[in-house]
């Protein structure tokens, strides 16, 4: 109890000396024990608005009769349920996932469970999933990395949610390049044969919560959605940090 008095005290101390900038703007931030945001960009962020499609998880507008038409998964098939997601892959949330990502800022994976824990109880997911299961990398992008972002997410957040995590079971088995520049049919295209369920026994039957850090076009959830479903899984739901 000391200890982390102490550590607290110390933290503060420090963010006072030496204060973090804001990921998004650069101003200053008081409180470093959370995300890398100050307060305004925090408020900007607006973590999981309810307005959501509750097919893929991205930003929507309702229409008066409460229809959702949603530009992003219209005309797709997705092979997940529901999907949900903190906000959009931009400013702010954008920086503070590349922070994490590309600059290896691990210490910001907890919080962002956090507010992903706070999402999925008040959609009220958590009393249908059985187990998390993390969106794997090939592991020439973790030897470069040193670690996988949406694995940090999901530690954190099956102890927040006291749900099991499998992070053995689903596996990448082909190297793909990266698909910023690829279209959704591309894309798909691009991912066919990339994923592998090795314990098909440890899915099969179950409730799967699979996660990922940002979802552009759904290729990679859906076609690791597949593979769960191939070997067995009863359903898939999505969660993503950025959509």
């Amino acid at each position: 109890m000391i200890a982390r008095t102490a550590k607290r005290v110390l933290t503060a101390v420090l963010d006072l000396v030496y204060p973090v900038s804001c990921a998004a703007c650069g101003a200053a931030v008081l409180d470093s024990r959370g995300l890398p945001l100050c307060g305004e960009c925090t408020v900007k962020a607006d973590f999981a608005g309810d307005m959501m499609c509750p097919r893929c998880g991205a930003g929507v507008m309702r229409e008066p009769e409460d229809v959702v038409k949603c530009p992003k998964c219209y005309n797709l098939s997705l092979n997940f349920r529901r999907a949900v997601s903190l906000g959009p892959y931009e400013k702010p949330l954008g920086e503070v996932v590349k922070a994490l990502k590309f600059r290896g800022q691990r210490q910001y994976a907890r919080p962002l469970a956090e507010r992903l824990a706070a999402v999925l109880r008040r959609q009220d997911f958590t009393q249908h999933i059985d187990i998390i299961v993390p969106v794997p990398i090939h592991w020439r992008r973790r030897f470069r990395r040193g670690f996988n972002q949406s694995e940090l997410i999901t530690g954190h957040l099956g102890k927040l949610l006291n749900i099991p995590v499998d992070g053995r079971s689903l596996r990448r088995i082909r190297y793909t390049e990266p698909q910023t520049k690829l279209s959704a049919e591309e894309r798909l295209k691009n991912l066919k044969g990339a994923f592998k369920v090795r314990r098909p026994e440890a899915v099969e039957g179950k409730q799967i919560l699979l996660l990922d850090d940002v979802m552009t076009t759904g290729g990679t959830m859906t076609e690791c959605a597949r593979e769960l479903r191939r070997a067995g899984a009863k359903v898939i739901y999505a969660a993503v940090v950025a959509r």
